[in-house]
């Protein structure tokens, strides 16, 4: 982030590398154009993003506290970034808004030393001016930018063209020996240590700086010739600036050959004698296409396909412009729309692109950490493997470029499955069976070349379904397959996806490739294909119905239909005017989608376009084909993401709109069926409720189809994660319906029914409308269904939730459903478990619920749970105990059975959720063990423990800590053991939250320890009086009745009273001493009388001098 940085980045119209002076803070004001320095779109330019990117998070991971180190003066930028993006968490505050366009809309409740926010954002005239002075606090910010995160490092470095400078205040040569002046000389303390900190982390930016160096001298070595690497990496990053949008810089651009040679080259060898890499097919907006010739040299356009003498088309190799060092340098000169928009394209982000670390950086991996306020993990989706199928289905066009995938511009799994084939069997890079099936399999011609380029052409007969699908092999003719797999590349990020799926299905293909048997029907199959291929209409169709008496569901069918390159006719055959062949290829395609790799095949050749397509199509027929092949490829993400982009989902709901029992029932099914599958994605759920489809399901859940419901409700029950979603359903009367289903003899609709249940009682409402409509007896009966485990965990699910309304607990009682509950507890697998316990701990919020679990024998399997792995299971079985130790009797069973101790080493979690539960079931299991404080104490650094959870970032484990601080030191001995371990200035530091709930166990905790020692002049000391005064304007109750305990105990220091009467404590308290709360009265009064008898001594002292 030095002065390489300064030089290695490519700037629009600037020739001089110097970066200009910086404003001081009084002249930064906001504004919406921070600099008029542009950085140019490269390769180059996206390599050095996404290193800055991988810096600051390596930064904030192995260094936390130079990472917290306040900048000598904010960076600056023109933001993406709304309010709205920060609200849901309390380490942000966000206001309502600003007038006149100005004052803050949201900042970080981290301050600095001056007492503003680290981070800053404020509206400034049509848009957002954001300021950050810490590398921690602008991590933070990063991470809620998503997939816009190299944007906003974009806008900084733009924005901010010495970052350097601004973030330690010193630059140049002799930054270093400046900084260490700085430290040495600066003879404030607190400044000190604020330049120690400075230094540390200008030492890590200087390491990462010389990285950089280095990495640039390699570069330049390497940038003297053009290499295939080079040419698929800026392919790549051009391919995701593609689409037929008027904002996108190209229509395509993609490869003018798949055929690839064993050394990486798409050049035939006879040109690759020229220092001819392989040749380029580009489209831009206001130019003919053209194909473009890379070569060692650089690149420029040939003159394209010429006709001979008998009118077969050969590329002319001839130069037709002149050389450009980079593909973008050549587009700009021969495309104005591409000059005019290309710097405006945005790259796009993807987590684990690339595999190497940040310059500078350690190695390890730190993708598994949360973002802020994210909720990424509440729709992880199962998906295809897009792996090892992309070579069987004709070749990647990354892979086949021998060059590897360096970011996967185009691809968000093409980094992951690139380092999974190196790892598991390195392979050389040979034609594929589908060249080979064509004649292309690399022997030599007659002339001596090698026939690997082009194969012949047939008569352009544009009526002829098989013609068309030829077409897909003839690189200059337009086809509809080319142009679909190039805008495969404009795909956007889609947020969820199961690297673990794809391991394992890559597995799986990599051991189908391994086997070297295959069967008779492998190569019937094939031949057939050729049919498909070559064969006239008749023949066309003739080789469909046969190819619909074999078993298509077979994996070496599918195969050897994908081999041979049979789907990429099948995919072109959707675009005829000839029925029979459109619903014959439909029909493959519908059975054959139901393989891993054939769905990733159907991807790369971007089939989801014609099917889309084929929606509006008049007759019935080929609209529910076309759905159910959409509902079967919509298990891959890539597909799903096509299918949103090309408006699919619009015109799937459209489907719905039939009347149950009508004739139109089975286009809806089918429409339903594709929904159910398009729904694991967030995004498309967004567009399925934006499309109207929340009153069509509503109405389709009155038809008495099974078929129907099935699929209606697995919509709902994917969905209902989405609480936009669970207000309607709620709204429009779905509950009931999806209660009586409930007593359906399917038990996939009962599974659905209930996990839609299950995520839709989040809401008290719902649960109420569950009782009401007779749902609890239901769900109570599938509990005895334990065959069925995924009925099982669903059912057990909507009993839990349900179970969090008191009214429902009293009817669950007498169900005895508890009993049944208990019973669950044993050999069921971890997500019945996690339901289980939850719903038991539930139902433990009431005297009657842990009676029944006492009675059940519960208590036991509850505490031998304590000692498992799993998070989400730990965090309701501490739930469940600490519910259950309510009760002197049951509490009693847990101490027997070393509960306690077993909730004390669940402190010791990474988890801060885990952590949290624990502490907060200790508090009840202290209050209500019998000795509890000789308990306590047989913990060996128990209390040293609990008291280190005091720095955590979390607030609900500083609030779950707090509280059983509070409970600890009721007893004198132990109040002693944790003042000894610094409780007292922990505390005082937390004081200046503004959470309710963690201010008001802290106040609680405050009160308790003021009973030893001086604490309470310690307090005061630290500097909590006065944030505690703050307290008291708290709208919560609660909150005033432990401050006003805590002020009550700390006034009885004359410094603590001189500071809340300084702080305006007596006008706060004396509303309170008229509350109908006679606790709070008291305390309001105590404090008031100990301030009271203070003034009146000083008054005698005064009187007496």
């Amino acid at each position: 982030m030095g002065q390489t940085l300064s030089t290695r980045f490519e700037w629009r119209g600037d020739t001089d590398p110097t970066p200009p002076p910086q404003r001081t803070d009084a002249q930064q004001q906001p504004s919406t154009t921070a600099s008029t320095s542009q950085l140019k779109t490269s390769v180059a330019n996206q390599d050095l993003l996404y290193d800055l990117v991988k810096m600051v998070n390596e930064i904030c991971r192995a260094h936390p506290g130079e990472s917290r180190a306040e900048f000598r003066r904010p960076l600056q930028w023109t933001t993406t970034l709304r309010p709205q993006v920060f609200a849901g968490s309390d380490k942000w505050n966000v206001t309502a808004g600003a007038k006149n366009g100005k004052g803050s809309a949201a900042s970080s409740t981290d301050l600095r030393a001056d007492g503003s926010p680290l981070f800053h954002l404020e509206q400034s005239g049509q848009g957002y001016v954001a300021r950050a002075a810490s590398f921690d606090v602008l991590n933070r910010v990063l991470k809620l930018a998503d997939d816009q995160i190299l944007k906003e490092v974009q806008e900084i470095i733009q924005a901010n063209r010495d970052p350097v400078k601004a973030i330690f205040g010193v630059s140049g040569d002799t930054a270093l020996t400046d900084a260490f002046d700085l430290f040495t000389n600066e003879p404030t303390a607190r400044k000190r240590e604020q330049y120690g900190k400075l230094y540390k982390l200008l030492l890590l930016v200087n390491a990462f700086d010389l990285q950089l160096m280095k990495s640039a001298v390699k570069d330049l070595q390497k940038d003297k010739t053009l290499d295939i690497h080079k040419v698929t990496e800026e392919l790549l990053m051009l391919q995701s600036f593609c689409g037929r949008d008027n904002t996108k810089a190209l229509i395509s651009i993609d490869w003018e050959s798949d055929y690839t040679f064993s050394n990486g080259y798409k050049a035939p060898p006879w040109r690759q004698v020229h220092g001819e890499l392989c040749y380029i097919q580009t489209q831009p907006f206001d130019v003919a296409k053209m194909i473009i010739t890379a070569s060692k040299k650089g690149y420029f356009v040939n003159k394209g396909y010429t006709a001979d003498e008998k009118g077969i088309e050969h590329l002319n190799y001839e130069s037709a412009s002149p050389t450009f060092p980079t593909l973008i340098d050549l587009l700009r000169s021969v495309s104005n729309a591409f000059e005019k928009r290309i710097d405006e394209q945005q790259y796009t982000f993807e987590a684990n692109a690339d595999d190497r670390p940040a310059a500078g950086a350690a190695t390890d991996d730190d993708t598994t950490r949360n973002h802020e306020g994210d909720e990424a993990s509440d729709d992880l989706e199962s998906d295809d493997n897009t792996a090892g199928a992309a070579t069987a289905a004709g070749g990647r066009k990354s892979e086949a470029a021998g060059g590897g995938n360096k970011r996967g511009a185009g691809n968000p799994h093409a980094g992951k499955k690139t380092k999974s084939k190196i790892a598991t069997k390195p392979r050389a890079v040979e034609p594929s069976l589908k060249w080979r099936a064509l004649g292309v399999d690399g022997e030599r011609t007659p002339a001596g070349g090698m026939a690997g380029t082009r194969s012949s052409k047939h008569p352009k007969d544009t009526n002829h379904p098989t013609t068309t699908a030829t077409r897909a092999t003839k690189g200059n003719s337009g086809s509809a397959s080319k142009d679909r797999r190039s805008k495969r590349h404009v795909e956007e990020e889609d947020e969820y996806s199961d690297s673990g799926a794809d391991d394992s299905e890559e597995e799986i293909q990599e051991k189908r490739q391994e086997i070297s048997e295959l069967p008779a029907e492998y190569y019937q199959i094939q031949k057939l294909v050729k049919y498909l291929r070559a064969g006239n209409q008749t023949a066309t169709i003739i080789a469909i119905c046969s190819l619909r008496d074999f078993d298509l569901t077979n994996e070496f069918n599918q195969t050897a239909i994908r081999d041979v390159g049979g789907l990429e006719t099948l995919v072109n055959l959707l675009d005829t005017d000839d029925p029979k062949c459109k619903i014959g290829a439909l029909k493959i395609l519908k059975d054959v989608s139901q393989n891993v790799a054939t769905r990733s095949a159907l991807s790369d050749l971007d089939a989801m376009h014609p099917l889309v397509e084929l929606l509006r199509d008049s007759e019935r027929e080929p609209k529910c084909l076309a759905a159910k092949t959409i509902a079967h490829c919509a298990k891959n993400a890539r597909n799903r993401r096509s299918v949103r982009r090309y408006g699919g989902i619009k015109k799937l709901v459209r489907l719905l709109k039939a009347r149950p029992g009508s004739d139109d029932e089975q286009v809806a099914v089918a429409g339903a069926l594709a929904l159910a599958a398009l729904s694991k994605s967030a995004r498309n759920k967004e567009a399925i409720q934006a499309a109207g489809s929340i009153p069509l399901l509503a109405n389709l859940l009155e038809s008495q189809n099974e078929q129907l419901l099935i699929p209606v409700v697995g919509i709902l029950q994917e969905c209902a994660s989405d609480a936009h979603y669970r207000i309607a359903i709620r709204g429009s009367g779905m509950i009931k319906f999806l209660v009586e289903n409930l007593a359906s003899k399917n038990e996939e609709l009962q599974t659905h029914c209930a996990s839609a249940i299950f995520k839709c009682a989040e809401e008290d409402e719902t649960r109420t409308l569950v009782r009401q409509y007779s749902g609890l007896s239901h769900l109570v009966n599938l509990l005895d269904n334990t065959v069925n485990k995924e009925l099982l965990a669903a059912a057990t699910g909507a009993v839990w939730k349900c179970a969090q309304n008191l009214e429902n607990v009293a009817a669950l009682n007498k169900l005895n459903t508890i009993k049944k509950l208990v019973g669950l507890m044993e050999n069921q697998p971890e997500d019945v478990l996690v339901n289980v316990v939850g719903a038991l701990g539930a139902c433990a919020q009431t005297v009657e619920g842990r009676q029944a679990i006492k009675d059940s024998n519960g208590i036991t399997p509850l505490v031998n749970l304590l000692t498992g792995t799993n998070q989400s299971l730990l965090v309701n079985v501490t739930t469940a105990v600490g519910a259950c130790a309510l009760d002197s009797d049951c509490m009693a069973i847990i101490d027997r059975l070393d509960g306690v101790r077993l909730l004390w080493s669940l402190l010791k979690s990474a988890n801060p959720l885990v952590q949290a539960s624990a502490a907060w079931a200790i508090s009840p299991c202290i209050e209500h063990a019998k000795d509890s404080g000789e308990m306590v104490r047989s913990f060996v650094g128990g209390l040293e423990l609990i008291v280190s959870l005091l720095k955590s970032d979390n607030a609900d484990v500083l609030a779950s800590v707090c509280a059983a601080i509070a409970n600890i030191a009721k007893d004198e001995e132990n109040l002693a053991v944790i003042t000894d371990h610094g409780v007292v200035p922990m505390l005082a530091k937390l004081t200046n939250t503004r959470n309710d709930k963690l201010r008001r166990h802290l106040a609680e905790a405050v009160a308790r320890c003021c009973h030893w020692g001086n604490n309470r002049v310690s307090f005061g000391t630290a500097g909590a009086v006065a944030p505690l005064v703050k307290y008291l304007r708290s709208p919560d109750d609660e909150v005033h009745r432990s401050t006003a305990r805590a002020l009550h105990q700390l006034s009885m220091d004359p410094d603590n009273c001189i500071t809340m009467h300084e702080h305006g404590v007596v006008q706060l308290l004396l509303g309170m001493v008229g509350s109908s709360d006679q606790n709070l009265q008291e305390a309001a009064a105590g404090t008031i009388g100990n301030i009271r008898r203070l003034a009146l001594a000083s008054e005698k002292a005064a009187m007496a001098s």
